[in-house]
């Protein structure tokens, strides 16, 4: 599957939702997050922008926004951006720690929460581990 898409997304999310270890990740969080990845053409020509809310360790509700200004009207407790290169940069491995304190990836809302539970990275991993990912910008469709 291509990153990023709707289908790409549906997977991840699947793929989170089936780890034993969310619920506990996910305790004492806001109760929902927006995503941006931005443009960066010609890898990436439109941004990317996706939501989801949690609920009983679950992430619920989660969809891709048709515009990225629609975060506005949802006011999620946190707002994670940054360009095309820097998300597939983590995904390959790139620290989350790092990224965010040198500004390459910049995060709305509680931060120190999010910090805290940095040691649950291994929830995202296992999930982006099991997801066919092809990049936008290596031969794949958008």
């Amino acid at each position: 599957m291509i990153f990023p898409s709707r289908g790409w997304f549906s997977a991840l999310v699947a793929a989170v939702n089936g780890h034993p270890d969310l619920a506990l990740a996910l305790r004492g969080l806001g109760e929902d997050l927006a995503a941006v990845v931005e443009a960066e053409p010609p890898a990436l020509e439109e941004p990317f922008a996706v939501y989801g809310r949690q609920q009983m360790g679950q992430i619920t509700g989660a969809r891709v926004l048709d515009d990225p200004d629609e975060i506005w009207e949802l006011a999620p407790a946190y707002v994670v951006r940054a360009p095309y290169r820097v998300w597939k940069a983590l995904m390959r491995g790139d620290d989350p720690m790092r990224a965010a304190i040198s500004g390459r990836v910049r995060v709305e809302g509680d931060l120190e929460a999010l910090v805290r539970r940095i040691s649950f990275r291994y929830i995202i991993d296992a999930a982006l581990a099991s997801v066919e990912t092809h990049f936008a910008d290596e031969g794949g469709r958008q």
